[in-house]
């Protein structure tokens, strides 16, 4: 009985030690906030006319406390509807040169790069949103789209894109499902 009792004081031990680790390292602390506007999907149009590609403006943001941040790159990668990769934008990450603000708010902010740590009044809050217009284009291709058609257009088809990006800690490579 009392191995039983000193087993169990010792599994309550750890699993409060696994839960005050967790608010020591929060998740995905330094991960971007990515998102497509005015809808978070890759789409296109299929007119007598032809293929049109449906216009998506990028929206990236910081995280409340996140140092300014750079993103260098980006691959796409294309998969069916169960999961079989269909096509990918190349093996290397294809250019993007975009600057996110840092996830600071200030009484005021710098007219470029908003507030940062060290910025008088500064407190953590999420980052002023960086867009980049018509990443639609760059996003979808011709070639994925012509597979989709030929397929009989099904639905569940969606894309893995990875942002390659750097900020004060160090370089990300992160995975961001559309």
């Amino acid at each position: 009985m009392n191995r039983q009792v000193k087993r169990i004081a010792g599994y309550l031990l750890l699993g409060v030690a696994l839960s005050a680790w967790s608010f020591v390292t929060p998740p995905d602390a330094n991960r971007l906030l990515l998102g497509l506007e005015p809808v978070n999907e890759l789409g296109y149009e299929v007119t007598p006319q032809g293929i049109t590609v449906e216009a998506r403006t990028l929206r990236l943001s910081t995280k409340p406390g996140m140092p300014t941040t750079t993103v260098t790159g980006y691959r796409v990668e294309y998969y069916d509807e169960n999961g079989a990769l269909v096509d990918q934008t190349s093996e290397e990450p294809q250019s993007l040169n975009v600057t996110v603000p840092a996830g600071w708010q200030c009484p005021e902010p710098d007219p470029a790069l908003g507030c940062n740590a060290m910025s008088p009044g500064a407190r953590p809050a999420p980052g002023i949103p960086a867009t980049v217009a018509a990443v639609q284009n760059q996003f979808l291709n011709a070639v994925i789209i012509e597979q989709h058609i030929a397929a009989g257009m099904p639905t569940g088809w969606y894309a893995d894109v990875t942002l390659f990006y750097y900020n004060a800690f160090r370089e990300f490579e992160e995975i961001y499902r559309l």
